[in-house]
């Protein structure tokens, strides 16, 4: 089992002043353990939702410089529900209830249902994964390294089949077993990295899963 480290510099010189600051420490970064690994990979499995706020940086290879930021809240439920509301830059709410995904602005009286095989909704539910079943992630994608600084400890996966992601880091607070960022490389060269922060688990109402009572559903494209 791999020990935590912690590289301490001290500068003893002769002639300093008593005034002189000491020299900071600097903490190594440490691979996981396979004990330490999964006894994460348990914390993480324990919940069964979540809901969280976030900000969601979206980077396209053709625009490097520009990217796209939007915030708002989320509500994951396991095995793969999801209710993703943008409040900026624009307001829009995303609901995946199982079966089909769902967008709809607040005031309209519509919503569009869409298949749930969109690249959009791929993406989210993949994210419930990162944040509530690493089991259900070590199926599709390889963890290639783990690495503990301080309290939080990066993971970078790999698919295990070729799709559209290069590849996947996961940031999670060790403290808390709560998933902070994740960032998602694609083979397009376009990139996604979402932040999560104040995290509230417990029971979640089923109704978060569906679209305002009195708004029609139109079938998308």
């Amino acid at each position: 089992m791999i020990i935590s480290k912690l590289l301490v510099f001290l500068v003893l010189c002769t002639g300093i002043s008593h005034h002189a600051k000491a020299a900071p420490i600097a903490i190594l970064d440490e691979a996981l353990s396979t004990e330490e690994l999964r006894e994460l990979q348990g914390k993480l499995n324990r919940r069964t939702s979540l809901a969280v706020n976030f900000v969601q940086i979206r980077t396209s290879a053709l625009r490097p410089n520009r990217p796209s930021v939007s915030s708002g809240d989320a509500i994951f439920a396991k095995p793969a529900k999801f209710r993703w509301v943008i409040a900026k830059p624009q307001a829009e709410m995303l609901i995946f209830d199982g079966v089909s995904i769902f967008s709809h602005k607040p005031g309209e009286k519509s919503a569009s249902r869409y298949k749930a095989e969109g690249g959009r909704a791929k993406e989210i539910k993949e994210i419930i994964d990162f944040v509530l079943d690493f089991d259900a992630l070590l199926k599709r994608y390889n963890l290639e390294n783990a690495v503990r600084s301080g309290q939080f400890i990066t993971l970078k996966l790999t698919p295990k089949a070729p799709n559209q992601v290069s590849n996947l880091v996961i940031k999670v607070d060790a403290k808390d077993s709560f998933v902070v960022a994740v960032n998602m490389n694609f083979q397009n060269k376009n990139s996604s990295e979402v932040q999560f922060s104040n995290p509230i688990a417990g029971k979640i109402d089923a109704k978060s899963f569906s679209i305002p009572d009195g708004v029609q559903i139109v079938d998308g494209f």
